[in-house]
């Protein structure tokens, strides 16, 4: 699918715009899905929380649902977004963590859609 008005960016999921902090990393995983840096800012969340409709077009039949946000303050200054029920949309879009996630944000719309994911493939040495 391919959306010209649409800016689509690539992320590895969560951590998606961490950068490694201690308190990031759990065994076998991650604390939180991280909503982009870019969507974060086009959805102006600096200037208030507000809910974000998030479209999972990899999926057969596509679904769509409306999931909260929730602001959380970085270990070195600013903030970070994140989606709250965040297991559920992990499971919901089955994504795993270290997946590589393609997707896109309607700015005017305010929806995120995940386009594509690509399964993490643990390099051997």
């Amino acid at each position: 699918m391919n959306f010209p008005d649409v800016d689509v960016d690539e992320a590895d999921v969560a951590p998606i715009d961490a950068e490694n902090e201690v308190d990031e990393q759990i065994p076998g995983g991650v604390r939180r899905f991280r909503i982009p840096d870019p969507v974060s800012r086009m959805a102006r969340l600096d200037e208030g929380l507000k809910d974000i409709t998030v479209r999972l077009m990899h999926l057969d039949p596509p679904q769509q649902f409306t999931n909260g946000t929730r602001r959380e303050r970085k270990i070195d200054g600013g903030f970070r977004y994140t989606l709250t029920r965040w297991k559920k949309f992990m499971k919901a879009a089955r994504i795993n963590v270290r997946d590589r996630v393609h997707y896109s944000f309607d700015e005017n719309d305010q929806v995120l859609s995940v386009e594509l994911v690509v399964p993490y493939v643990r390099r051997s040495h």
